[in-house]
Protein backbone atom coordinates (compact mmCIF):
# COMPACT_ATOMS: atom_id res chain seq x y z
CA UNK A 1 0.00 0.00 0.00
CA UNK A 2 1.75 3.40 -1.04
CA UNK A 3 1.13 6.07 1.42
CA UNK A 4 0.45 9.58 -0.16
CA UNK A 5 1.71 12.74 1.62
CA UNK A 6 0.03 15.74 2.47
CA UNK A 7 2.23 18.20 0.32
CA UNK A 8 -0.40 21.05 1.21
CA UNK A 9 1.64 22.45 4.53
CA UNK A 10 4.91 22.27 2.19
CA UNK A 11 3.29 24.30 0.03
CA UNK A 12 1.89 26.87 2.28
CA UNK A 13 5.25 26.92 3.96
CA UNK A 14 6.90 27.77 0.63
CA UNK A 15 4.39 30.45 -0.01
CA UNK A 16 4.74 32.21 2.97
CA UNK A 17 8.62 32.17 2.80
CA UNK A 18 8.53 33.78 -0.52
CA UNK A 19 5.99 36.49 0.32
CA UNK A 20 8.33 37.44 3.44
CA UNK A 21 11.00 37.47 1.04
CA UNK A 22 9.40 40.09 -0.95
CA UNK A 23 8.42 41.88 1.75
CA UNK A 24 11.72 41.97 3.09
CA UNK A 25 13.32 43.13 0.11
CA UNK A 26 10.97 45.97 -0.51
CA UNK A 27 11.65 47.52 2.85
CA UNK A 28 13.58 50.73 2.95
CA UNK A 29 12.83 54.09 1.70
CA UNK A 30 14.33 54.84 -1.68
CA UNK A 31 13.36 58.50 -1.33
CA UNK A 32 9.69 60.12 -2.55
CA UNK A 33 8.08 59.54 -5.60
CA UNK A 34 8.44 61.38 -8.39
CA UNK A 35 6.38 61.26 -11.39
CA UNK A 36 7.77 60.58 -14.58
CA UNK A 37 9.13 63.53 -16.78
CA UNK A 38 9.63 65.39 -13.74
CA UNK A 39 13.16 66.98 -13.34
CA UNK A 40 13.88 67.77 -9.92
CA UNK A 41 16.55 70.43 -9.25
CA UNK A 42 20.04 69.93 -8.76
CA UNK A 43 21.48 70.45 -5.41
CA UNK A 44 23.90 73.29 -4.17
CA UNK A 45 27.28 72.15 -3.98
CA UNK A 46 28.91 75.76 -3.37
CA UNK A 47 27.21 77.31 0.38
CA UNK A 48 29.18 79.55 2.31
CA UNK A 49 28.84 81.51 4.89
CA UNK A 50 30.48 84.18 6.97
CA UNK A 51 29.78 86.47 9.77
CA UNK A 52 28.89 90.27 8.96
CA UNK A 53 27.48 92.77 10.86
CA UNK A 54 23.62 91.56 11.64
CA UNK A 55 24.35 88.36 11.73
CA UNK A 56 25.59 85.08 9.26
CA UNK A 57 25.32 85.87 5.59
CA UNK A 58 24.90 82.37 3.54
CA UNK A 59 25.27 82.49 -0.21
CA UNK A 60 25.24 79.92 -2.95
CA UNK A 61 25.01 79.84 -6.92
CA UNK A 62 22.10 79.49 -8.14
CA UNK A 63 21.07 75.80 -10.01
CA UNK A 64 21.14 75.72 -13.47
CA UNK A 65 18.43 77.77 -15.81
CA UNK A 66 17.21 74.79 -17.55
CA UNK A 67 15.56 73.33 -14.12
CA UNK A 68 12.74 75.14 -13.04
CA UNK A 69 13.66 76.43 -9.79
CA UNK A 70 11.02 78.26 -7.16
CA UNK A 71 12.64 78.19 -4.14
CA UNK A 72 15.14 77.46 -1.59
CA UNK A 73 14.85 75.76 1.77
CA UNK A 74 17.15 76.97 4.57
CA UNK A 75 18.05 74.58 7.85
CA UNK A 76 20.17 75.26 10.95
CA UNK A 77 21.89 73.24 13.31
CA UNK A 78 23.33 75.45 16.48
CA UNK A 79 25.87 73.92 19.22
CA UNK A 80 27.12 75.92 21.97
CA UNK A 81 30.79 76.13 22.12
CA UNK A 82 31.18 75.31 25.60
CA UNK A 83 33.33 71.89 25.76
CA UNK A 84 29.89 70.45 26.55
CA UNK A 85 29.24 70.15 22.67
CA UNK A 86 30.18 67.16 20.29
CA UNK A 87 30.80 68.79 16.78
CA UNK A 88 31.66 65.30 15.19
CA UNK A 89 28.16 63.97 16.54
CA UNK A 90 24.98 63.53 14.21
CA UNK A 91 23.10 66.33 14.30
CA UNK A 92 19.23 67.65 13.94
CA UNK A 93 18.95 70.36 11.22
CA UNK A 94 15.85 72.65 11.75
CA UNK A 95 14.13 74.51 9.38
CA UNK A 96 14.69 78.58 9.45
CA UNK A 97 13.57 79.88 6.13
CA UNK A 98 11.30 78.62 3.11
CA UNK A 99 11.51 80.96 0.52
CA UNK A 100 10.67 81.60 -3.43
CA UNK A 101 12.97 83.02 -5.68
CA UNK A 102 11.22 86.34 -5.50
CA UNK A 103 10.99 86.91 -1.78
CA UNK A 104 12.76 89.78 -0.30
CA UNK A 105 14.66 88.10 2.22
CA UNK A 106 16.65 86.48 -1.05
CA UNK A 107 19.48 88.64 -1.25
CA UNK A 108 20.59 88.49 -5.15
CA UNK A 109 24.22 89.22 -6.13
CA UNK A 110 23.57 88.81 -9.75
CA UNK A 111 21.40 85.91 -12.41
CA UNK A 112 23.85 83.38 -10.97
CA UNK A 113 24.18 83.71 -6.86
CA UNK A 114 22.00 84.42 -4.05
CA UNK A 115 21.78 84.70 -0.35
CA UNK A 116 20.25 84.78 3.27
CA UNK A 117 20.75 86.34 6.06
CA UNK A 118 20.46 84.85 9.24
CA UNK A 119 19.92 87.45 11.79
CA UNK A 120 18.92 84.89 14.93
CA UNK A 121 22.54 83.90 15.97
CA UNK A 122 24.07 83.99 19.29
CA UNK A 123 27.77 84.76 20.35
CA UNK A 124 29.26 81.84 21.19
CA UNK A 125 27.71 79.17 18.74
CA UNK A 126 28.91 76.55 16.17
CA UNK A 127 26.11 77.21 13.26
CA UNK A 128 25.76 74.80 10.51
CA UNK A 129 23.62 75.36 7.52
CA UNK A 130 22.59 73.45 4.24
CA UNK A 131 20.35 74.53 1.40
CA UNK A 132 17.62 72.62 -0.27
CA UNK A 133 16.53 73.89 -3.75
CA UNK A 134 13.14 73.36 -4.75
CA UNK A 135 11.17 73.65 -8.00
CA UNK A 136 7.18 74.85 -8.61
CA UNK A 137 5.58 71.66 -8.27
CA UNK A 138 7.67 71.26 -4.89
CA UNK A 139 9.86 68.76 -5.61
CA UNK A 140 13.12 69.11 -3.82
CA UNK A 141 16.78 68.16 -4.51
CA UNK A 142 18.86 66.56 -2.15
CA UNK A 143 21.05 68.48 0.44
CA UNK A 144 24.03 71.21 -0.01
CA UNK A 145 27.22 70.95 1.45
CA UNK A 146 27.38 72.06 4.72
CA UNK A 147 28.61 75.21 5.58
CA UNK A 148 29.74 75.99 9.28
CA UNK A 149 30.49 79.33 11.01
CA UNK A 150 31.69 79.78 14.83
CA UNK A 151 30.16 82.78 15.80
CA UNK A 152 32.94 84.16 18.58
Amino acid sequence: MIVKKNRLPLALMMMAVFFLAALIAGCGKRGDPVPPKVTTPKAVSDLKGMIVEGGIALSWSIPEKSVDVDGFKIYRNELKIDGNGCPECPREYSLIADLSCRDPKLVRDDEKKTGYLDTSVKIGWLYSYKVVTCNSSGYCSGESNIAEIMNR
